[in-house]
This record gives structure tokens, C-alpha cells and sequence, in this order.
């Protein structure tokens, strides 16, 4: 695939892949197949309901964090398959719509666990969300386990209650772990079951499953991970001591290679000594480059390559750059320029700052064939503002 696949379509666009997501679910279903595991996909780093749909077939179900998501995932799957829900801001109010349409529901702290398991126990599966206080991720940003973390009891504080106070813990049904972010190195989830083992087996004989949630990546630029036996040892062993049914819920694992923003050059200019191109697509399509400071992988780039460029969005915002690329060819307005890699966390975060239209949304599907899904509309943004 290359720039000239998308020369047609109208941009800015979002373009899913159909089947480089399939080929990403391949690397799950082998877990499927042999009944080792239950896989779901993480709703919140890709919304997107035809994909969802395209997607559904090949998942359990899936992993969703607000009643909206619940609600989408939902529709989308209908009875065919479960919806599982864990959300550090679960409201008094939406709890009973959330115990209709979830199957399993983590609490995410022993709070949550005493003002609503009550209540909730004889519609939905309920268990605890678990800190394991192993971190892995560099930048406190993305992880769960960080200090002060808000995602989930912390181990030692579940400890401690087994050992104080266990009827706190009657009727809790399984744990969900979610420790880290776009890792490929699943031993450190293995050291997390390991952590787990240790510290709360009397727990891990009571509760009925253990969801690992998700973090990791099954691709690394463009190239398998070398390491499931990982894995697969973690959740064999869950198996073989504790008897747990055992879910992921990878996101990014599953749709970040298998997405593209598509943008045309609108202005090329000379600035302090770089030569600017201004696209109209922005930051705010990808917000993550603007808040997390990462520069985003762009076809074509070549590092070699004698064409240098500072890719700039079309908002007044001074720092809506995507960083400097180099060409083989030299752009001209109207050139496209495709970023790839670009499927978790893109669509789901965009906004409209500046009046500038969300992007339309073309499927690439398996025949080859791109095909418009959704477009931006006035009317879409007017009602947002009040009109």
C-alpha cells in the first residue's frame, strides 16, 4: 500500500482497513480456537460502529468504560456476545442501565464495590478492578500503576482486607488487571500473574475469572511479537492453580496498524529557514500527538530522502505541527500526505477547535474498494453550539 491507494478520496479522512484488521484478530484467534482465552476489544480507542461490526464475528465481545460505550457496544453485538465494563466514574444514577446492558462489571475500587454491588449482583458479574503496583510504562501519563494511581485497589490494600476483613469481599466474581500501555514485551504480564499469585491466591480460588486487560501490542512496525508464549503461560497458569476463566481486552493491539489519516497539502511557505506545509488536517484529528509531544509516522518518509518539510494543521494553534518529514519527490499543493499507524485514539478524541469539520470515514474493505462511511455535516456542528 502506498499514497497513491487514497489519491481520490476527499480529505481530511480517517481510513480503517478491513483487512489489516484482520490480520491483526488472527494473531488472537488462536487463543479463541483452542479455548485458552476470551478475547474483547477495548470500545474506547476505537468507536467506530460498521468497523465494530466488521470486527465482531472474531471477538467474545467487548470492553467498554462509560453507559455511552456500553450502549454502542451493545447495539452492535447484540445478544451475540458480552459486554464487560470497568469506570472509575460509575454514577449512582446510570448504574441500573449499566447492570442491564453489561454482562461483567469490575468495580474499580472497594467504594464502588460497597455502594453498588448490592444492588447489581443478581443482573451482572460483578468483581474488582486491581491495582498490582508493578509498573511498566515510562511516562506516568500512561500508566495505571502509577503513584496515587486512580485505577483500582491497590494490591497491598486487598491484601490487607483478606487478611482483616474478608467477608468484604463476599460475592466478588473476578478480578480485572490492567497494568500497562503499548507494550510488546508480554512477560511483564506474566510478572503480573505472577504478582497476583502471590500476593492474593486465597482470592484467586475464590473469584470464578480473571480479565488481563489490555496494554500490548501483537505487532511491532509491521512485524509479529516475538514473545506470546508469554502469554500463554500467563493464562495457563491461572488455569491449571485457580480453575479461573480467563478474558484481554487489547485496543491498540487491534486497530492502531490497521488505521490512516489521509490530508492535502493547502500551502507550502518559507519560515525561519524550513519550508512549511500546511495540511488541512490538524491536531485536534490527532490529539495525542499535540498532548503527549510524539511525532507520528508519515508514508514515505525517509530519513535519507532530500526533501525536508514542516508539516503544520490548519488551526491558529502555534503549535499544531506534526513535526519535519523528508521526501524523495517535492510536495505541491493538493499532494496528499497519508499518516499511518493512526487507528487507536484518533477518532475517538477528536474535536473541532476552530470551527475546522471532524474527517469523513472511508473503509478500505477486502476487495480493495474505498468506501465512504461517514461525513462531516454543518448541521452536525451547529447542533453542538446551539443552533
Amino acid at each position: 500500500m502506498d499514497v497513491a491507494t487514497f489519491e481520490w478520496i476527499d480529505t481530511p479522512a480517517f481510513v480503517y482497513d478491513e483487512r489489516a484488521i484482520h490480520r491483526l484478530l488472527d494473531h488472537t484467534a488462536p487463543l479463541r480456537n483452542d479455548g485458552r482465552c476470551r478475547v474483547l476489544f477495548a470500545v474506547k480507542s476505537f468507536s467506530f460502529a460498521p468497523a465494530l461490526r466488521a470486527m465482531a464475528s472474531r471477538l467474545d465481545g467487548f470492553a467498554v468504560s462509560s453507559l455511552y460505550e456500553a450502549r454502542l457496544a451493545r447495539s452492535v453485538i447484540g445478544d451475540t456476545g458480552s459486554v464487560h465494563i470497568t469506570t472509575p466514574g460509575l454514577r449512582g444514577n446510570e448504574a441500573d442501565e449499566i447492570g442491564l446492558l453489561c454482562d461483567y462489571l469490575a468495580f474499580n475500587s472497594l467504594g464502588q464495590w460497597e455502594m453498588h454491588s448490592a444492588r447489581l449482583q443478581s443482573r451482572v458479574n460483578c468483581g474488582l478492578r486491581v491495582n498490582p503496583q508493578l509498573s511498566f510504562a515510562d511516562d506516568c501519563r500512561y500508566d495505571p500503576c502509577r503513584p496515587q494511581s486512580k485505577l483500582g485497589v491497590p494490591l497491598d490494600d486487598l491484601a490487607a482486607v483478606l487478611g482483616n476483613g474478608p467477608s468484604r469481599l463476599d460475592g466478588v466474581r473476578g478480578l480485572l488487571v490492567h497494568s500497562n500501555c503499548d507494550s510488546s514485551d508480554f512477560r511483564e504480564l506474566r510478572a503480573t500473574v505472577e504478582q497476583l499469585q502471590v500476593q492474593i491466591p486465597g482470592l484467586l480460588r475464590q473469584v470464578e475469572w480473571v480479565n488481563l486487560g489490555g496494554g500490548y501490542l501483537f505487532e511491532e512496525d509491521g512485524e509479529p511479537c516475538g514473545n506470546l508464549d508469554d502469554l500463554c503461560h500467563a493464562i495457563d497458569s491461572l488455569h491449571s492453580q485457580f480453575g479461573v476463566d480467563t478474558f484481554i481486552e487489547p485496543g491498540s493491539g487491534l486497530i492502531r496498524a490497521a488505521g490512516y489519516f489521509v490530508a492535502s497539502v493547502l500551502d507550502l511557505f518559507q519560515s525561519g529557514g524550513a519550508t512549511v506545509a500546511v495540511l488541512d488536517t490538524t491536531v485536534n484529528h490527532m490529539p495525542e500527538v499535540f498532548e503527549y509531544g510524539f511525532q507520528p509516522d508519515v508514508m514515505g518518509h525517509d530519513d535519507d530522502a532530500p526533501q525536508e518539510y514542516l508539516l503544520a494543521g490548519c488551526t491558529c494553534l502555534a503549535g499544531d505541527l506534526f513535526g519535519a518529514y523528508r521526501f524523495p519527490e517535492t510536495l505541491t499543493v493538493g499532494d496528499k500526505v497519508v499518516f499511518s499507524n493512526a487507528g487507536s485514539y484518533t477518532l475517538v478524541k477528536a474535536h473541532t477547535f476552530n470551527g475546522v469539520a471532524l474527517p469523513a470515514v472511508y473503509a478500505l474493505t477486502t476487495g480493495d474498494e474505498l468506501v465512504l462511511k461517514s461525513s462531516p455535516s454543518y448541521a452536525e456542528y451547529a447542533a453542538r453550539w446551539g443552533l
